[in-house]
């Protein structure tokens, strides 16, 4: 008799993004033109940038002219090279420390596997599900980090030792970013701990702050303890394309019987059994990001996302709530007027007909939060001001 994985029983029955997609189909079911605007996954909403679809064409037209099979497990070299130029240069890194994959959540998931199974594991609490279900699943220990209203949703490295820690800044669901004083904290915490940082820099290209760094390794003695993990997705509309990739700096270390073992080795090897590459042609149209008209056509994109942050989060707080996010990040996070996320989702999805995520699908310490996305459209943000505006009676009915 095969056996199953039982850390599959200690999951939810249902996921978050699940949840959420049975209720819009009941309410299509009793309502099937109802005029739903979606505010909740992060999702794109414009379509891929011109410079980008015709690099997808010339990739496939080279296809047909010459051999592309089987990729580097690690990335094609021109666009590793091309990410060392663009965004790490000046930082000491070799393209042998970059490794392309085929979407971020992979790599976050993945790298687990590297960590011994016993590993306790650091996970702020509200924090992107992935993280959480992955180390279940892993069947690793979880410590949680509450990220609470009251210390700005800032983590705090904790008094205890932990293996490793996932953070994510601009932070998913809460839309702050640190700055650089708080990632020295937990650099210093880290190496004094012997802990490696998980660093999930998926909304780095919202960041517009000063203070707030573009990546971790801006930050002295952060290649000692940090793995940072990249996206394409939202910087530059690949979430039907999948592309990502994840920085392992060579200084990085496990041990093993008191035997010390290269991390970027370890996960060369594990790319090396695992994968067979990344598709060609995605990897040209990301290298067509990284310069010239395509950068400036994702850059605009980016822009406009940020924008709609920005006057969706104005528009809430004029109805007198409080907002969180919206600045260095595409997400807003709303106090709402009750305890119970789960019933506030209901409401708006019901009676405004808006798409949002309750905090409490972010885990326990999100209760009394929405997460509104702000990759929409310049016609759907209008029409949830107008919404949000026509209905602020109705928004504050629980209060």
């Amino acid at each position: 008799m095969a056996l199953m994985n039982i850390n599959f029983l200690q999951l939810s029955r249902s996921y978050l993004f699940s949840t959420i997609g049975e209720k819009v189909k009941a309410l299509r079911e009793r309502e099937k033109e109802a005029p739903l605007l979606n505010l909740g996954v992060g999702d794109i909403a414009l379509p891929l940038a011109p410079t980008i679809v015709e690099s997808l064409k010339d990739a496939a037209d080279d296809m047909g002219e010459t051999v592309h099979g089987y990729g580097s497990a690690e990335g094609h070299l021109f666009l590793r090279e091309k990410l060392l130029e663009i965004e790490y240069g000046g930082l000491g890194f070799s393209a042998e420390e970059i490794f392309i994959s085929d979407g971020i959540v992979r790599d976050i998931c993945d790298i687990q596997d590297l960590f011994y199974h016993d590993a306790t594991v650091g996970i702020i609490d509200p924090t992107y599900p992935a993280y959480f279900e992955t180390t279940i699943l892993a069947g690793k220990k979880i410590h949680l980090i509450p990220c609470l209203e009251e210390n700005g949703f800032i983590p705090l490295p904790p008094d205890q030792k932990l293996d490793l820690v996932y953070l994510c800044s601009p932070n998913n669901p809460t839309g702050i970013a640190m700055t650089k004083a708080h990632l020295k904290l937990w650099i210093d915490w880290a190496k004094e701990h012997n802990t490696i940082l998980l660093f999930d820099a998926a909304y780095e290209k919202f960041i517009t702050s000063k203070d707030v760094p573009k990546t971790i390794y801006e930050i002295e003695g952060a290649k000692e303890v940090a793995i940072e993990f990249r996206s394409f997705s939202k910087s530059a509309g690949f979430t039907g394309l999948r592309l990502g990739y994840t920085v392992i700096p060579k200084e990085l270390f496990l041990y093993s019987n008191k035997e010390r073992h290269s991390i970027t080795s370890l996960w060369r090897l594990r790319q090396d059994i695992k994968t067979n590459g990344i598709s060609y042609t995605v990897q040209k149209a990301g290298f067509a990001t990284l310069f010239g008209a395509g950068k400036k056509e994702v850059e605009k994109q980016v822009e406009l996302y940020a924008n709609n942050g920005k006057k969706l989060k104005h528009c809430i707080e004029s109805l007198g709530f409080t907002c969180y996010g919206g600045t260095d990040s595409p997400y807003i996070w709303w106090k709402i007027p009750t305890t119970d996320s789960w019933e506030y989702f209901d409401f708006l999805l019901n009676e405004l007909h808006i798409i949002t995520i309750p905090g409490r699908g972010f885990g326990l310490s999100g209760e009394g939060f929405m997460r509104l996305s702000s990759f929409i459209t310049e016609e759907t943000l209008n029409q949830t001001i107008n919404r949000f505006c026509n209905h602020g009676d109705k928004l504050c009915v629980m209060k």
